[in-house]
């Protein structure tokens, strides 16, 4: 970010949006919520040498242009269908299955290097109490979370997993055991009971308009439910949430 940006107030949206590395931004053809636009920037070197591997290495350019489009689902399949858009994000799970029988297109797991987390807000209660956060690990099954995600191929998601993505140099097992085999809420309700917790109500977000974060969502909400807690699920889109999540206020006051 440049300096004379860096310096304006915080509090402020930036006025200035310009791109970065090989790309620049076009903004006169930014339209709000439905399309952005990008050129190749010719001043703009890349490392000479380095491996490839997501945001590390060298940033090569390799097209003129880019166009990146917002659409409903039912839109972007069709586009994708008829050779209008070359590459779609994130599909909804229960349209993965129709992409994939259609020979001029290529479906590509991605959920291997993406993280869901259920987080806590350990500011107030009842998650302040680590014992009631320990006691709920017990509660979450990540194959019924991951199949709301992904759908039920487990060739495009796993579980079993700790904080840390498979394949990555952090990566471990450590005490893993207690996130596999079946679940028992009935056990799970008796010890969030011997730690404190009464039924009060805790609010869960849920972002409407990013489909993955919205499926983690109800999905840890229905589990959460099982192991007795009562849930406020409140569901916005995603700027909303956002919002929520940065301020420290308490849950019954916007927080």
């Amino acid at each position: 970010m440049p300096e004379r940006l860096a310096a304006t107030s915080p509090f402020k949206p930036v006025a200035e949006i310009i791109g970065s590395g090989p790309y620049r931004f076009l903004p006169e053809e930014h339209i709000t919520g439905a399309r952005a636009a990008y050129e190749r920037f010719p001043l703009y070197q890349p490392r000479a040498a380095g491996p490839l591997g997501f945001t590390s290495g060298p940033k090569i350019a390799h097209f003129d242009r880019v166009e990146w489009l917002t659409l409903d689902a039912f839109s972007a399949l069709a586009a994708l269908h008829a050779g209008e858009i070359d590459w779609w994000e994130l599909p909804p799970s229960d349209l993965v299955e129709q992409l994939a029988r259609d020979r001029d297109l290529t479906v590509i797991p991605q959920y291997a290097t993406a993280i869901g987390i259920l987080r806590f807000n350990h500011l107030h209660p009842p998650f302040n109490n680590v014992a009631v956060r320990r006691a709920l690990l017990r509660a979450v099954d990540q194959a019924e979370a991951m199949t709301a995600v992904a759908g039920t191929d487990r060739a495009f998601w796993r579980d079993g997993i700790g904080l840390f993505g498979p394949g990555t140099p952090l990566a471990n097992d450590a005490w893993i055991e207690v996130l596999r085999g079946p679940r028992d809420y009935a056990a799970v309700q008796q010890e969030l009971a011997r730690a404190g917790y009464n039924g009060e109500p805790i609010v869960v977000l849920a972002a409407t308009d990013v489909q993955p974060i919205r499926a983690l969502g109800l999905a840890g909400t229905d589990q959460l439910r099982r192991a007795g807690m009562n849930v406020d699920l409140q569901e916005m889109e995603w700027g909303t949430a956002l919002r929520r999540f940065q301020s420290q206020a308490a849950p019954d006051k916007g927080g």
